[in-house]
């Protein structure tokens, strides 16, 4: 669904009218409407590592410099690998990786050390580089607030829908004869199913195997 369409959605489940463009509106009900969808779409996204969501960050290193910017990352990510020439390495904590930075090298370690001006999370690695490696990154990053009338909503539509109605039904006390509290369970186990409809997309990584 679009960002028009999920407004749209949400003033009529109001019985309100529809709007045919949600760009610099002066409806103060478009507006809150607009507000919680992008509130909605934040619970949802955080609720789950959503397939949306994944990314894999491709890193050449040069030799003498320690720390890389991941791009796209200034909302927060999750990052859940880092490899080096397709091999593991392992996070340790930004000061003990400082203090034991002895020469270069080819990495076997790294940490997070602070943001660009952007916001962008940097990564350091350890020891120095000595050369030309690739590092591949993989993670789940926040996805960009909705804007434009045609932004599409890459996350499970019905719960965004229904937890921002859910969230304007609190501020009236009930929707078309639904009290918040109904909504709020609706919206969770529109969550609910939608997670278990992704999980499906990745099993094995959501499956504990005894090793």
């Amino acid at each position: 669904m679009t960002y028009l369409e999920l407004v749209n959605g949400v003033l009529t489940r109001l019985r309100e009218p529809e709007a045919p463009s949600i760009i610099q509106s002066s409806d103060h009900v478009v507006n809150m409407a607009k507000a919680l969808v992008n509130d909605a779409k934040r619970y949802v996204e955080l609720a789950w590592s959503w397939n949306a969501t994944r990314n894999v960050w491709l890193i050449q290193t040069e030799k003498g410099v320690p720390s890389y910017i991941l791009d796209g990352t200034s909302g927060g990510a999750r990052i859940s690998k880092v490899a080096i020439e397709g091999w593991h390495i392992h996070q340790w904590d930004l000061k003990t990786l400082i203090d034991g930075q002895v020469g270069t090298g080819k990495p076997y370690r790294f940490a997070f050390d602070g943001t660009d001006d952007e916001g962008n999370i940097s990564l350091r690695l350890g020891p120095i580089p000595d050369a030309s490696y690739s590092v591949q990154v993989l993670g789940h990053r926040t996805l960009p607030d909705l804007k434009k009338d045609e932004d599409q909503l890459r996350l499970p539509d019905q719960p965004v829908l229904y937890y921002a109605l859910a969230l304007a039904a609190r501020e009236r006390g009930e929707v078309g004869g639904q009290t918040s509290q109904e909504l709020f369970a609706m919206s969770q186990q529109y969550i609910s199913d939608a997670i278990a409809l992704d999980a499906n997309l990745s099993p094995t990584e959501k499956t504990a195997v005894a090793v």
